[in-house]
């Protein structure tokens, strides 16, 4: 793909990418439409078995008037607490219908955090499955933080026409809100009314919920949409592997299909042979992934043996794609991975690359989506804006960024004086307009006084032919303050030391970035979302080194 040298936003400014978002509506018109334009059409396939549009609209406005039964009202928050099952974007749509908010939970998470969220909201109901690894945990939960439980199938046979969930005092099958013919309310006319409520920041601290409403969600979801531009409306179908508590799978799994009439095929568990299997059967359109999953594909012994060449996009966010994999996978599916950059107060929109290389970009990590502000700012005064090619934190506006946390406002840690959300990233922007972001602020390491960034050193890492899997982080050195610890896990049949990992890298890393410790791992501790987690690893590896190398 060329581009003039003189093109003032490489590719922001491409015809494809530039559909005008419709004014935003309350995000139930969306699913409205969609049954009315492709109701025969599959919307949610669940275990062999699959709902149409018709049929999901149909029971998100029963359970929307099971909802109003159970006294759930306008400005009211209800957990959802499930893995990827239908019921979740039922539910959502279902309280969108009432002008209610739903809130995120994980249902891994711990019993402290889920706590800890459910109490924060306010919700009084929260949703969840009869999941033997969960719901014990949850009814924990509910006589911790005083609220009730609507419990739905594991195994979505109470939509189906089984029988509903068994339950306990005080509790609300799912099946008795959906059995009963009785009118209620659909939909609202506020677009800046809260409709979801999305934590994030949890597993470092008290989590702080991300206020989102219509008009975030609906104006977030057509950036990404227009982003897109392969997309065919009644023809695409989403491998729904990313969790629905997470922003990716809210917006990419529940709001994008019914945009475009997409089907979403869930899994309550990503599946490298599942994904492989539909790849083969022709039936995924568009993958939506993030790094690790990424490696557990080319990990694959048959995945370049076959036809890729149904899947149109694959857009891939949550953390930054190592240059090396994304070679690595094109070379095995002729797909470029897109990367993209977004955070949960961002409503998951923001950056993202085209769906092939851009010649001397290959490692950019996106254009700004339309709509979508991206400022450089100083990290010592975020009020100064840097120059081209200049690091400092990436700010986002646009009318998908939140307004507010969940009971408390934006704060000048959070803001710039103008108005900008502040990452906590590292970046800089090119003078053609890609966004480079380099690492988070707080993960930045500090040896002899240089700030080194973990990113750099696990690109580099990653181009090693043994390595399958790296993360970079800084632990305790008397020295020189930190040390980098390079962890790796290795491709089957190999092996690897520290002084030969050095000598591979002696041309790519300074002397300062040069890994002086070496671990390797049958497999890097992950977050409840799959994305390698640092945390564990600096948890794990915290003792000092004491001689300099």
């Amino acid at each position: 793909m060329q581009h003039a040298p003189d093109e003032p936003h490489l590719l922001s400014s491409l015809a494809e990418c530039e559909r005008a978002t419709p004014p935003p509506e309350p995000l139930t018109h969306l699913l409205t439409r969609a049954a009315e334009r492709f109701g025969d059409r599959p919307h949610l396939t669940f275990q062999e078995r699959t709902w149409t549009f018709r049929e999901t609209e149909f029971l998100a406005r029963r359970l929307s008037a099971g909802l109003q039964a159970l006294a759930v009202a306008t400005g009211d928050r209800v957990g959802v607490c499930l893995a990827n099952l239908p019921h979740y974007p039922l539910a959502c749509f279902a309280l969108w219908g009432i002008g209610a908010a739903g809130v995120g939970m994980n249902p891994l998470y711990s019993l402290r955090q889920l706590a800890q969220i459910a109490a924060d909201s306010g919700a009084q109901w929260v949703i969840v499955s009869d999941h033997p690894a969960s719901i014990g945990k949850i009814r924990e939960l509910a006589a911790q933080v005083n609220c009730r439980l609507i419990i739905c199938r594991a195994d979505g046979s109470d939509l189906a026409g089984g029988p509903g969930a068994a339950t306990e005092a005080g509790e609300v099958a799912l099946t008795e809100l959906l059995a009963a013919d009785r009118a209620g309310a659909w939909g609202v006319d506020d677009t800046e009314r809260l409709a979801m409520i999305q934590y994030t920041g949890g597993t470092t601290g008290a989590p702080k919920g991300a206020t989102l409403n219509h008009r975030n969600i609906w104006h977030a979801a057509h950036q990404i949409r227009n982003w897109l531009h392969r997309i065919r409306d009644g023809r695409e179908a989403w491998y729904a592997a990313a969790p629905f508590s997470h922003i990716t799978g809210l917006i990419n799994y529940i709001v994008e299909p019914a945009i475009v009439g997409g089907e979403a095929i869930l899994t309550e568990r990503f599946s490298p042979r599942e994904l492989l299997d539909l790849v083969r059967q022709g039936r995924m359109t568009i993958l939506t992934a993030i790094p690790t999953m990424l490696s557990a594909i080319v990990a694959e012994p048959d995945a370049g043996d076959l036809d890729w060449s149904g899947v149109i996009h694959v857009l891939v966010g949550g953390a930054p794609v190592p240059a090396e994999l994304a070679r690595r996978f094109h070379g095995l599916t002729g797909l470029w991975p897109q990367q993209g950059y977004a955070m949960t107060e961002t409503t998951g929109s923001g950056v993202a690359m085209p769906n092939t290389a851009v010649e001397g970009h290959e490692s950019a990590t996106g254009i700004p989506m339309p709509e979508v502000t991206i400022e450089i700012r100083s990290a010592e005064d975020p009020g100064r804006k840097m120059p081209p090619g200049e690091s400092g934190e990436v700010c986002f506006g646009g009318p998908n960024v939140i307004a507010s946390y969940w009971n408390r406002p934006l704060t000048g840690q959070e803001l710039t004086p103008d108005g900008l959300f502040r990452s906590g990233d590292v970046g800089y922007l090119s003078e053609d307009g890609a966004l480079y972001v380099v690492d988070r602020l707080k993960d930045v390491i500090i040896c002899s006084g240089y700030n080194v960034y973990p990113r750099t050193i696990e690109e580099a890492v990653l181009e090693h032919p043994s390595v399958a899997e790296t993360v970079a982080v800084g632990v305790a050195d008397e020295y020189r303050g930190e040390t980098v610890l390079s962890v790796v896990t290795l491709r089957p049949g190999v092996s690897l030391s520290l002084p030969e990992l050095q000598s591979f890298l002696r041309e790519k890393l300074s002397p300062i970035e040069m890994p002086k410790r070496l671990e390797i791992m049958d497999m890097i501790p992950k977050t409840e979302n799959a994305k390698l987690s640092r945390q564990a690893i600096r948890a794990l590896f915290s003792r000092s080194v004491h001689a300099p190398a």
